[in-house]
């Protein structure tokens, strides 16, 4: 009986090598091959007497659009009402918008607030996802930004791409009601949106995304903030 307990340990730590093996083969893998694709180019039209000037803003590994809160062409009070906001101030100028998991920005205030089950659910494309809105007096000096000039026609179709992320309901965007402290600062608010954050589209492929749409420079695929980054020499 003993030796068999042996042969049966034996097997589970085998297994269990074979198993961390392949998950930092794995890791290592897409890694590599994140970095490697994300520095692929996908250039972007003339921006020839462009003038309406937007951001692309870096927090961390997140990274987000900053528009101008109205224009011409689009007022995004429509479709991120003052009202769902704390401070409901209307004297912002710009307003930073990106696209993450659900779960993760309503329940992850800071990273301490990590829970096994968000760390497990968010890279596979369990939950939903949501858009975060933040009303801005000014682009913030503190992070890094990138600054692009858009044609009327290069900013409406990114105008139309960031609306078509979002759900509606009854032609409103569905807004998400933050009741964990600290998930949302007084400025912002977040949005039920389409599609499902996982390994191969985070909010930086998103951003990507939004850069080929309105016919900037972009990554070939990036899942990271870095690859963007780069692509304009930062």
């Amino acid at each position: 009986m003993h030796m068999k307990a042996k042969k049966i340990l034996r097997i589970l730590f085998k297994s269990l090598a074979y198993t961390l093996s392949f998950l930092i083969s794995a890791i290592v893998l897409y890694l590599g091959l994140a970095f490697l694709i994300s520095r692929i180019s996908i250039e972007g039209q003339s921006n020839k007497n462009a003038k309406i000037i937007v951001y692309l803003m870096k927090s961390g590994v997140h990274s987000d659009f900053v528009l101008p809160v109205k224009n011409e062409y689009k007022d995004w009070h429509s479709t991120f009402p003052l009202e769902n906001t704390g401070f409901k101030d209307s004297s912002n100028t710009l307003i930073s918008i990106g696209w993450g998991d659900k779960q993760f920005y309503m329940n992850t205030p800071q990273w301490s607030d990590l829970t096994f089950g968000t760390a497990v659910s968010v890279p596979f494309g369990i939950g939903p996802s949501a858009i975060h809105a933040t009303y801005l007096h000014q682009a913030p000096a503190d992070r890094p930004l990138i600054k692009l000039r858009l044609t009327q026609k290069q900013y409406i179709d990114l105008v139309n791409y960031i609306e078509k992320t979002l759900e509606h309901r009854k032609g409103k965007t569905i807004y998400l009601k933050a009741t964990k402290p600290g998930v949302v600062s007084g400025n912002d608010a977040y949005y039920a949106a389409k599609g499902r954050y996982n390994l191969f589209k985070t909010c930086n492929t998103w951003v990507n995304n939004g850069l080929k749409a309105c016919h900037q420079k972009a990554c070939y695929w990036t899942a990271f903030a870095g690859g963007i980054f780069y692509q304009y020499g930062k």
